[in-house]
């Protein structure tokens, strides 16, 4: 079982990112659906055959109502699916309107279910293990296929297309996956504070390589990630080992600073660009959403206006399911935060839950859309396993 469990822990984020940037690199792009599709149905007959040998897990589970509300809301998606394929006449959606369903399934629904099903205290360190692994193995394909372009003063990974129409990874993986596998490791290092000579060099070496996909994506939601989740280590940690962090801080800033401006990243400048360029069309969305959501208050209305969603989880939310979708879905993710911020106070080892849930909620209020928020609703997963088997 653990190995199961590590194989769909690695490739729920960062490992399959790494796939992807080796077909790209290959100028095989047109060919990604043969990678994606085919590894996404693994992915997921394996996380059923975990859910099949751990159904007991689930059986009278403490959180029942928040799993319920859960399960009522992505049915009630899948509907406003085919609402918006039936009223829009295939107009207004970017993808076919099964893809969307087939998303809401693989990336969210059956990946909460699996880690749900799955008994975290004897599975947290396979999971964090694949994690970081995975983000070592993106880092270093990331590095060998894009690192030199750091040097070139590209600035960031997209304007290669923009330059020369050559399709890479997506800037927001690059630098979402970069912040989280920092974190992650830092928290090896300074929470779980390993002691092999080994295992402190290879989670160096996957801090370097992680910080080299942030500087390539210069994504602004990747920082607002970071200066949310790096000070939780402060806070979690014991008088003597507080002063020692904020020294390292104070230290390290300078550092990191230098690194990112010799590295010709781009990501202060877009930073301090965000109120010219509205976040990148950002504002406008947001408020078509809003608007949206206004007309159709209840029950929301399309998924997707003008073959774009709004870039906002929130917004997603009401401008889609409306009221009645919000207050499903909205308690279930207070829940896994309320739930993360008490089992790490009593035991600082889980605070990496609570840094991915930041993480993956900070990506979905800027960018991703809700239907692929599997780096979200995996952690509330594991946190409402956590309080399951909690005595």
């Amino acid at each position: 079982m653990k190995k199961l469990v590590f194989f769909i822990s690695f490739f729920i984020y960062s490992g399959y990112y790494a796939g992807l940037a080796i077909i790209f690199s290959l100028k095989m792009d047109e060919l990604s659906r043969f990678y994606t599709i085919p590894l996404r149905i693994i992915v997921v007959l394996v996380m059923l055959y975990i859910i099949r040998k751990n159904w007991r897990n689930l059986l009278a589970h403490k959180l029942s109502i928040y799993i319920f509300l859960f399960v009522v809301f992505w049915i009630f998606y899948i509907l406003k699916v085919l609402y918006t394929e039936n009223v829009s006449f295939g107009n207004q959606l970017n993808n076919s309107w099964f893809e969307y369903i087939f998303f809401a399934l693989t990336y969210v629904v059956v990946p909460f279910i699996a880690f749900l099903s799955v008994d975290f205290k004897a599975y947290k360190n396979v999971i964090l293990d694949a994690m970081i692994f995975s983000g070592f193995v993106m880092g270093i394909v990331s590095t060998y296929i894009y690192g030199a372009l750091l040097i070139t003063g590209v600035g960031r990974l997209s304007m290669l297309t923009y330059e020369t129409g050559e399709n890479v990874l997506s800037p927001l993986a690059l630098s979402y996956a970069g912040a989280l596998t920092i974190v992650l490791c830092i928290h090896r290092l300074v929470v779980i504070k390993e002691t092999s000579k080994y295992q402190k060099l290879y989670l160096y070496a996957t801090i370097v390589f992680a910080f080299v996909m942030f500087l390539l994506g210069s994504s602004r939601g990747s920082v607002i990630a970071l200066m949310l989740t790096l000070p939780l280590f402060i806070l979690y940690s014991p008088l003597k080992q507080k002063i020692s962090l904020i020294v390292l801080t104070i230290i390290s800033t300078p550092i990191v600073i230098w690194a990112i401006e010799a590295s010709g990243s781009n990501i202060f400048e877009r930073i301090g660009n965000t109120k010219e360029d509205q976040g990148s069309g950002r504002q406008d969305l947001w408020i078509n959403a809003f608007d949206h959501f206004v007309e159709y208050p209840l029950i929301g209305g399309r998924i997707e206006l003008d073959y774009i969603y709004p870039h906002n989880l929130i917004l997603e939310i009401l401008m889609s399911t409306g009221i009645i979708g919000f207050f499903l879905i909205i308690p279930v993710i207070f829940k896994g935060f309320k739930l993360s911020f008490f089992h790490t106070k009593n035991d600082r080892q889980n605070l990496f839950v609570l840094l991915i849930i930041i993480q993956g909620f900070i990506q979905h209020f800027f960018s991703a859309g809700i239907y692929t928020s599997t780096i979200l609703f995996v952690p509330i997963a594991l946190v409402f396993s956590l309080a399951n088997n909690n005595d």
